[in-house]
Protein backbone atom coordinates (compact mmCIF):
# COMPACT_ATOMS: atom_id res chain seq x y z
CA UNK A 1 0.00 0.00 0.00
CA UNK A 2 1.12 3.11 -1.29
CA UNK A 3 0.72 6.84 0.43
CA UNK A 4 1.78 10.22 -0.55
CA UNK A 5 5.50 11.16 -0.53
CA UNK A 6 6.97 13.12 2.09
CA UNK A 7 5.61 16.93 2.92
CA UNK A 8 9.23 18.10 1.90
CA UNK A 9 8.68 16.67 -1.83
CA UNK A 10 5.56 19.02 -1.99
CA UNK A 11 4.65 22.00 -4.79
CA UNK A 12 5.29 25.09 -3.74
CA UNK A 13 2.18 26.58 -6.29
CA UNK A 14 -1.24 25.28 -4.97
CA UNK A 15 -2.45 23.22 -7.53
CA UNK A 16 -5.93 24.93 -9.15
CA UNK A 17 -8.83 23.74 -7.66
CA UNK A 18 -10.76 20.18 -9.38
CA UNK A 19 -13.80 17.90 -9.90
CA UNK A 20 -13.98 14.45 -9.68
CA UNK A 21 -17.82 12.64 -10.32
CA UNK A 22 -17.69 9.09 -9.35
CA UNK A 23 -20.19 6.14 -9.27
CA UNK A 24 -19.45 4.59 -5.73
CA UNK A 25 -20.84 0.85 -5.62
CA UNK A 26 -21.15 -1.57 -2.93
CA UNK A 27 -17.58 -2.95 -4.07
CA UNK A 28 -16.31 0.65 -3.28
CA UNK A 29 -17.40 0.19 0.30
CA UNK A 30 -16.33 -2.93 1.16
CA UNK A 31 -13.09 -1.63 -0.08
CA UNK A 32 -13.52 1.72 1.95
CA UNK A 33 -14.00 -0.57 4.73
CA UNK A 34 -11.49 -3.40 4.91
CA UNK A 35 -9.23 -0.50 4.41
CA UNK A 36 -10.41 1.77 7.39
CA UNK A 37 -10.19 -1.22 9.55
CA UNK A 38 -7.58 -3.03 7.97
CA UNK A 39 -5.89 -3.09 11.34
CA UNK A 40 -8.65 -4.73 13.02
CA UNK A 41 -9.21 -7.45 10.89
CA UNK A 42 -5.35 -8.18 11.08
CA UNK A 43 -6.23 -8.56 14.88
CA UNK A 44 -8.98 -10.87 14.34
CA UNK A 45 -7.21 -12.63 11.88
CA UNK A 46 -4.37 -13.34 14.16
CA UNK A 47 -6.68 -14.25 16.84
CA UNK A 48 -8.18 -17.01 14.78
CA UNK A 49 -4.77 -18.45 15.07
CA UNK A 50 -4.37 -18.15 18.78
CA UNK A 51 -7.57 -20.16 19.45
CA UNK A 52 -6.43 -22.69 17.50
CA UNK A 53 -3.44 -22.92 19.25
CA UNK A 54 -4.86 -23.11 22.82
CA UNK A 55 -7.67 -25.30 21.19
CA UNK A 56 -4.89 -27.59 19.87
CA UNK A 57 -2.62 -27.37 23.30
CA UNK A 58 -5.53 -28.10 25.48
CA UNK A 59 -6.31 -31.16 23.35
CA UNK A 60 -2.23 -32.36 23.57
CA UNK A 61 -1.97 -31.71 27.25
CA UNK A 62 -5.32 -33.56 28.01
CA UNK A 63 -4.27 -36.66 26.48
CA UNK A 64 -0.35 -36.58 27.94
CA UNK A 65 -2.25 -36.31 31.05
CA UNK A 66 -4.22 -39.57 30.23
CA UNK A 67 -1.44 -41.10 29.11
CA UNK A 68 0.47 -40.36 32.18
CA UNK A 69 -2.30 -41.71 34.37
CA UNK A 70 -2.86 -45.08 33.06
CA UNK A 71 -0.61 -48.23 33.84
CA UNK A 72 2.69 -47.68 33.87
CA UNK A 73 2.53 -44.33 35.65
CA UNK A 74 6.02 -43.01 35.94
CA UNK A 75 7.41 -44.60 32.89
CA UNK A 76 7.69 -42.13 30.25
CA UNK A 77 8.77 -44.51 27.63
CA UNK A 78 5.28 -46.01 27.96
CA UNK A 79 3.78 -42.63 28.52
CA UNK A 80 5.29 -42.05 25.06
CA UNK A 81 4.14 -44.54 23.34
CA UNK A 82 0.81 -44.23 24.99
CA UNK A 83 0.52 -40.82 23.21
CA UNK A 84 1.77 -42.07 20.44
CA UNK A 85 -1.26 -44.21 19.64
CA UNK A 86 -3.51 -42.13 20.21
CA UNK A 87 -2.45 -39.74 18.24
CA UNK A 88 -3.37 -42.90 15.57
CA UNK A 89 -6.33 -42.96 16.96
CA UNK A 90 -9.27 -40.21 18.15
CA UNK A 91 -7.19 -37.97 19.78
CA UNK A 92 -4.94 -37.39 16.50
CA UNK A 93 -8.33 -36.98 14.11
CA UNK A 94 -9.34 -34.05 16.72
CA UNK A 95 -6.31 -32.67 16.42
CA UNK A 96 -6.21 -32.72 12.69
CA UNK A 97 -9.83 -31.36 12.54
CA UNK A 98 -8.80 -28.34 14.83
CA UNK A 99 -5.36 -27.41 13.01
CA UNK A 100 -7.00 -27.91 9.64
CA UNK A 101 -10.50 -25.74 10.44
CA UNK A 102 -8.27 -23.05 12.38
CA UNK A 103 -6.20 -23.03 9.36
CA UNK A 104 -9.00 -22.73 6.81
CA UNK A 105 -10.23 -19.85 8.76
CA UNK A 106 -7.09 -18.29 8.53
CA UNK A 107 -6.68 -18.50 4.83
CA UNK A 108 -10.32 -17.83 4.09
CA UNK A 109 -10.78 -14.61 6.76
CA UNK A 110 -10.69 -12.18 4.36
CA UNK A 111 -12.79 -13.82 1.90
CA UNK A 112 -15.27 -14.24 4.72
CA UNK A 113 -14.78 -10.54 6.13
CA UNK A 114 -15.84 -9.03 2.43
CA UNK A 115 -18.66 -11.56 2.22
CA UNK A 116 -20.18 -10.22 5.69
CA UNK A 117 -19.66 -6.54 4.59
CA UNK A 118 -21.22 -7.36 1.21
CA UNK A 119 -24.50 -8.68 2.95
CA UNK A 120 -24.09 -5.63 5.48
CA UNK A 121 -24.52 -3.16 2.85
CA UNK A 122 -27.05 -5.10 0.85
CA UNK A 123 -28.76 -5.55 3.75
CA UNK A 124 -28.63 -1.65 4.10
CA UNK A 125 -29.33 -0.90 0.81
CA UNK A 126 -26.27 0.29 -0.44
CA UNK A 127 -25.29 -2.01 -3.06
CA UNK A 128 -26.51 0.03 -5.89
CA UNK A 129 -23.92 3.04 -6.86
CA UNK A 130 -24.77 6.60 -5.70
CA UNK A 131 -23.31 9.12 -7.74
CA UNK A 132 -21.24 11.44 -5.73
CA UNK A 133 -18.74 14.31 -6.78
CA UNK A 134 -15.74 15.88 -5.09
CA UNK A 135 -14.56 19.33 -5.40
CA UNK A 136 -10.54 19.22 -3.99
CA UNK A 137 -8.76 22.48 -3.91
CA UNK A 138 -6.33 24.52 -1.83
CA UNK A 139 -8.07 24.89 1.47
CA UNK A 140 -9.72 21.00 1.71
CA UNK A 141 -12.41 18.77 -0.23
CA UNK A 142 -16.21 19.46 -0.44
CA UNK A 143 -18.05 16.24 -1.02
CA UNK A 144 -21.32 16.13 -2.42
CA UNK A 145 -24.00 13.20 -2.80
CA UNK A 146 -27.29 13.30 -3.00
CA UNK A 147 -29.37 14.98 -0.02
CA UNK A 148 -25.84 15.50 1.66
CA UNK A 149 -23.20 17.80 1.40
CA UNK A 150 -19.58 17.53 3.44
CA UNK A 151 -16.66 19.66 3.70
CA UNK A 152 -13.46 18.42 5.04
CA UNK A 153 -10.93 20.90 6.08
CA UNK A 154 -6.70 20.15 4.63
CA UNK A 155 -5.59 19.86 7.99
CA UNK A 156 -7.70 17.24 9.14
CA UNK A 157 -6.87 14.96 5.43
CA UNK A 158 -3.91 12.32 6.91
CA UNK A 159 -2.45 10.77 3.86
CA UNK A 160 -3.59 9.63 0.02
CA UNK A 161 -3.05 5.88 0.26
CA UNK A 162 -2.54 4.48 -2.94
CA UNK A 163 -4.58 1.09 -3.54
CA UNK A 164 -4.73 -1.01 -6.50
CA UNK A 165 -7.87 -0.26 -7.01
CA UNK A 166 -8.69 2.98 -5.61
CA UNK A 167 -6.99 5.47 -3.72
CA UNK A 168 -8.12 6.21 -0.20
CA UNK A 169 -8.13 9.85 1.46
CA UNK A 170 -7.66 9.16 4.94
CA UNK A 171 -9.34 11.76 7.92
CA UNK A 172 -7.50 12.33 10.65
CA UNK A 173 -9.21 11.84 14.29
CA UNK A 174 -12.19 10.21 12.34
CA UNK A 175 -13.23 6.57 11.68
CA UNK A 176 -13.90 7.17 7.71
CA UNK A 177 -12.53 7.91 4.72
CA UNK A 178 -13.11 9.24 0.45
CA UNK A 179 -12.97 6.51 -1.38
CA UNK A 180 -12.09 7.67 -5.00
CA UNK A 181 -12.58 3.97 -7.78
CA UNK A 182 -9.80 3.67 -10.24
CA UNK A 183 -11.90 3.20 -12.96
CA UNK A 184 -13.97 6.55 -12.85
CA UNK A 185 -10.28 8.85 -12.89
CA UNK A 186 -8.51 9.49 -15.94
CA UNK A 187 -4.31 8.87 -16.11
CA UNK A 188 -4.65 13.11 -15.72
CA UNK A 189 -7.36 12.97 -12.81
CA UNK A 190 -4.68 10.54 -11.36
CA UNK A 191 -1.45 12.90 -11.67
CA UNK A 192 -3.66 15.78 -10.79
CA UNK A 193 -5.07 13.80 -7.60
CA UNK A 194 -2.01 13.04 -6.41
CA UNK A 195 -0.70 16.69 -7.09
CA UNK A 196 -3.52 17.97 -4.65
CA UNK A 197 -2.38 15.10 -1.84
CA UNK A 198 1.18 16.49 -2.21
CA UNK A 199 0.34 19.84 -1.34
CA UNK A 200 -2.98 19.84 0.54
CA UNK A 201 -2.00 16.93 3.21
CA UNK A 202 0.59 17.88 5.87
CA UNK A 203 -0.63 21.40 5.92
CA UNK A 204 -0.64 22.49 9.56
CA UNK A 205 -3.78 24.17 11.19
CA UNK A 206 -4.11 27.85 10.79
CA UNK A 207 -2.47 29.29 14.17
CA UNK A 208 -5.08 32.36 14.10
CA UNK A 209 -7.87 29.34 14.22
CA UNK A 210 -9.00 27.25 17.53
CA UNK A 211 -11.55 24.62 16.13
CA UNK A 212 -13.27 24.53 19.41
CA UNK A 213 -13.39 28.59 20.13
CA UNK A 214 -14.77 28.80 16.43
CA UNK A 215 -17.48 26.29 17.13
CA UNK A 216 -18.37 27.87 20.88
CA UNK A 217 -18.55 31.73 19.53
CA UNK A 218 -20.86 30.35 16.67
CA UNK A 219 -24.24 31.92 16.80
CA UNK A 220 -26.52 29.61 18.60
CA UNK A 221 -29.91 31.09 17.81
CA UNK A 222 -29.02 29.60 13.56
CA UNK A 223 -31.07 26.32 14.29
CA UNK A 224 -33.67 25.25 16.82
CA UNK A 225 -31.95 22.57 18.12
CA UNK A 226 -28.15 23.12 19.09
CA UNK A 227 -26.55 19.84 20.42
CA UNK A 228 -22.89 19.68 21.94
CA UNK A 229 -21.36 16.74 23.03
CA UNK A 230 -18.50 14.36 23.02
CA UNK A 231 -18.82 10.40 22.18
CA UNK A 232 -18.10 8.37 24.80
CA UNK A 233 -17.32 4.41 24.50
CA UNK A 234 -20.58 3.56 25.31
CA UNK A 235 -22.21 5.45 22.49
CA UNK A 236 -19.44 4.01 20.00
CA UNK A 237 -21.05 0.63 21.73
CA UNK A 238 -24.54 1.19 21.28
CA UNK A 239 -23.54 1.82 17.51
CA UNK A 240 -21.72 -0.88 17.11
CA UNK A 241 -24.56 -3.04 18.63
CA UNK A 242 -26.76 -1.80 16.96
CA UNK A 243 -24.96 -3.13 13.64
CA UNK A 244 -24.75 -6.20 14.89
CA UNK A 245 -28.03 -6.45 15.89
CA UNK A 246 -28.84 -6.23 12.53
CA UNK A 247 -26.58 -8.22 10.87
CA UNK A 248 -27.51 -11.04 13.02
CA UNK A 249 -31.54 -10.52 13.47
CA UNK A 250 -33.60 -12.61 15.61
CA UNK A 251 -35.01 -14.16 12.81
CA UNK A 252 -31.81 -15.24 10.97
CA UNK A 253 -30.72 -16.06 15.06
CA UNK A 254 -34.16 -18.37 14.75
CA UNK A 255 -33.17 -19.85 11.46
CA UNK A 256 -29.59 -20.73 12.40
CA UNK A 257 -30.70 -22.72 15.80
CA UNK A 258 -33.65 -24.83 13.63
CA UNK A 259 -31.07 -25.64 11.04
CA UNK A 260 -28.57 -26.37 13.93
CA UNK A 261 -30.99 -28.92 15.88
CA UNK A 262 -32.30 -30.49 12.41
CA UNK A 263 -28.13 -31.32 11.90
CA UNK A 264 -27.82 -32.05 15.48
CA UNK A 265 -30.91 -34.90 15.54
CA UNK A 266 -30.07 -35.83 11.89
CA UNK A 267 -26.36 -36.23 12.44
CA UNK A 268 -25.89 -40.03 14.14
CA UNK A 269 -28.40 -41.57 11.69
CA UNK A 270 -26.61 -40.08 8.58
CA UNK A 271 -23.47 -41.58 9.89
CA UNK A 272 -25.24 -45.12 10.98
CA UNK A 273 -26.54 -45.07 7.44
CA UNK A 274 -23.32 -44.11 6.11
CA UNK A 275 -21.71 -47.01 7.71
CA UNK A 276 -24.44 -49.14 6.73
CA UNK A 277 -24.19 -48.37 3.05
CA UNK A 278 -20.43 -49.61 3.07
CA UNK A 279 -21.73 -53.20 2.95
CA UNK A 280 -25.37 -53.40 2.99
CA UNK A 281 -25.73 -57.27 2.55
CA UNK A 282 -23.90 -57.89 5.73
CA UNK A 283 -26.89 -56.65 7.36
CA UNK A 284 -30.11 -57.14 5.53
CA UNK A 285 -32.46 -53.65 5.90
CA UNK A 286 -35.44 -55.44 7.25
CA UNK A 287 -33.24 -56.35 10.40
CA UNK A 288 -30.71 -52.72 10.04
CA UNK A 289 -33.93 -50.42 10.74
CA UNK A 290 -34.97 -51.66 14.11
CA UNK A 291 -31.18 -52.32 14.93
CA UNK A 292 -30.49 -48.46 14.27
CA UNK A 293 -33.66 -47.48 15.96
CA UNK A 294 -32.61 -49.33 19.04
CA UNK A 295 -28.67 -47.75 18.97
CA UNK A 296 -29.89 -44.05 18.38
CA UNK A 297 -32.37 -44.65 21.60
CA UNK A 298 -29.97 -46.25 23.52
CA UNK A 299 -26.77 -46.06 22.79
CA UNK A 300 -25.98 -42.68 20.61
CA UNK A 301 -29.01 -40.35 22.64
CA UNK A 302 -26.53 -38.86 24.83
CA UNK A 303 -24.52 -37.43 21.60
CA UNK A 304 -27.17 -36.19 19.86
CA UNK A 305 -28.41 -34.59 23.33
CA UNK A 306 -25.23 -33.21 23.60
CA UNK A 307 -24.93 -31.58 19.63
CA UNK A 308 -29.14 -30.06 20.51
CA UNK A 309 -27.76 -28.76 23.83
CA UNK A 310 -24.84 -26.82 22.16
CA UNK A 311 -26.64 -25.12 19.45
CA UNK A 312 -29.13 -24.12 22.57
CA UNK A 313 -26.57 -22.49 23.73
CA UNK A 314 -25.14 -21.24 21.19
CA UNK A 315 -28.76 -19.46 20.84
CA UNK A 316 -28.93 -18.14 24.41
CA UNK A 317 -25.38 -17.14 24.34
CA UNK A 318 -25.00 -15.04 20.89
CA UNK A 319 -26.36 -11.94 22.45
CA UNK A 320 -24.58 -11.76 25.03
CA UNK A 321 -21.55 -12.80 23.13
CA UNK A 322 -22.41 -9.62 20.47
CA UNK A 323 -22.90 -7.09 23.52
CA UNK A 324 -19.30 -8.09 24.59
CA UNK A 325 -17.95 -7.97 21.37
CA UNK A 326 -20.01 -4.18 20.65
CA UNK A 327 -18.57 -3.37 23.98
CA UNK A 328 -14.49 -3.95 23.01
CA UNK A 329 -14.91 -2.69 19.73
CA UNK A 330 -16.85 0.23 20.95
CA UNK A 331 -13.50 0.93 23.16
CA UNK A 332 -11.23 0.32 20.35
CA UNK A 333 -13.14 2.50 18.13
CA UNK A 334 -12.60 5.20 21.14
CA UNK A 335 -9.24 5.10 21.67
CA UNK A 336 -8.96 5.17 17.83
CA UNK A 337 -10.72 8.04 17.17
CA UNK A 338 -9.77 11.86 18.51
CA UNK A 339 -11.91 13.18 21.33
CA UNK A 340 -13.22 16.06 19.52
CA UNK A 341 -16.79 18.19 20.60
CA UNK A 342 -19.61 17.23 18.15
CA UNK A 343 -22.05 19.92 17.40
CA UNK A 344 -25.50 19.32 15.82
CA UNK A 345 -27.98 21.78 14.38
CA UNK A 346 -31.37 20.85 13.93
CA UNK A 347 -33.66 23.37 12.00
CA UNK A 348 -36.73 22.99 9.07
CA UNK A 349 -34.01 22.90 6.88
CA UNK A 350 -31.96 19.73 7.67
CA UNK A 351 -29.50 18.74 10.07
CA UNK A 352 -25.88 20.09 10.33
CA UNK A 353 -23.29 18.01 12.28
CA UNK A 354 -19.43 19.70 12.65
CA UNK A 355 -16.80 18.22 14.13
CA UNK A 356 -13.18 19.93 14.46
CA UNK A 357 -13.55 21.49 10.85
CA UNK A 358 -15.44 18.44 9.45
CA UNK A 359 -19.02 19.47 8.49
CA UNK A 360 -21.69 17.47 6.88
CA UNK A 361 -24.66 19.12 6.24
CA UNK A 362 -28.05 16.85 5.44
CA UNK A 363 -31.22 17.90 4.12
CA UNK A 364 -34.33 15.95 5.79
CA UNK A 365 -34.73 13.79 2.79
CA UNK A 366 -31.85 12.28 3.39
CA UNK A 367 -33.34 10.44 6.92
CA UNK A 368 -35.79 7.73 6.79
CA UNK A 369 -36.93 6.98 10.49
CA UNK A 370 -36.03 7.44 13.66
CA UNK A 371 -34.77 4.90 16.22
CA UNK A 372 -34.66 4.65 19.93
CA UNK A 373 -32.26 2.35 21.55
CA UNK A 374 -32.10 3.01 25.50
CA UNK A 375 -30.31 6.53 25.84
CA UNK A 376 -29.66 7.01 22.17
CA UNK A 377 -31.37 8.40 19.46
CA UNK A 378 -30.43 7.28 16.14
CA UNK A 379 -31.12 9.13 12.47
CA UNK A 380 -31.50 6.86 9.84
CA UNK A 381 -29.97 7.65 6.59
CA UNK A 382 -30.66 6.77 3.48
CA UNK A 383 -27.21 6.32 2.79
CA UNK A 384 -24.39 5.40 5.44
CA UNK A 385 -24.47 5.02 9.20
CA UNK A 386 -26.98 6.82 11.19
CA UNK A 387 -26.58 9.93 13.03
CA UNK A 388 -26.27 9.39 16.71
CA UNK A 389 -27.74 11.55 19.28
CA UNK A 390 -26.50 10.05 22.90
CA UNK A 391 -30.53 11.57 24.70
CA UNK A 392 -28.42 12.80 27.43
CA UNK A 393 -27.94 16.10 25.72
CA UNK A 394 -31.56 16.50 25.40
CA UNK A 395 -33.55 18.15 27.67
CA UNK A 396 -37.32 17.40 28.19
CA UNK A 397 -38.25 20.30 25.97
CA UNK A 398 -35.81 19.72 23.27
CA UNK A 399 -36.68 16.52 22.76
CA UNK A 400 -40.37 17.20 22.68
CA UNK A 401 -39.11 19.95 19.91
CA UNK A 402 -36.61 17.07 18.18
CA UNK A 403 -39.81 14.84 18.21
CA UNK A 404 -41.77 17.57 16.41
CA UNK A 405 -39.26 18.55 13.81
CA UNK A 406 -38.75 14.81 13.00
CA UNK A 407 -42.71 13.89 12.97
CA UNK A 408 -42.70 16.91 10.59
CA UNK A 409 -40.03 16.18 7.80
CA UNK A 410 -39.55 12.32 8.29
CA UNK A 411 -42.31 10.80 10.26
CA UNK A 412 -43.05 9.59 13.90
CA UNK A 413 -40.06 8.76 15.77
CA UNK A 414 -39.86 4.72 16.35
CA UNK A 415 -39.08 2.51 18.74
CA UNK A 416 -35.91 -0.04 18.74
CA UNK A 417 -37.79 -3.53 17.84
Amino acid sequence: MRTTPSIASRPLAAPPPFELAIALTGEDRVAAAMHLYRDLIATRRRNVLIVTGIALLLITVGQLSTSWGGRGRGDFALMGRNFLDALSGPTGILLATFALAGGIAYAFFGISTRRRLRRWYRNEGLATAIPCSYRLHEAGLDGSEPDHRSHIPAWRLRQLADGPEHFFIEIEGVDDLVALPRRDLSAEQQAHLRDWARFCIGQAKPSDTDAAEQSATEPADEAPLDLRFRLTPEDRTAMALRQQERFWPRSRLLRRTAFGLVFALLLVPAVMLLLWSIDPDRVPVAFALPLFAEMAVKTFWPITAGLCGLVLLGHFATPLFMRLNAKSLGKTLHRRASDDEVRVLISPEGVTSRQRGIESRYDWAAFTGIERRGEHIFAILRRGDPLLLPARVLNSDQMQLFDRLAATHIGRPGEAA
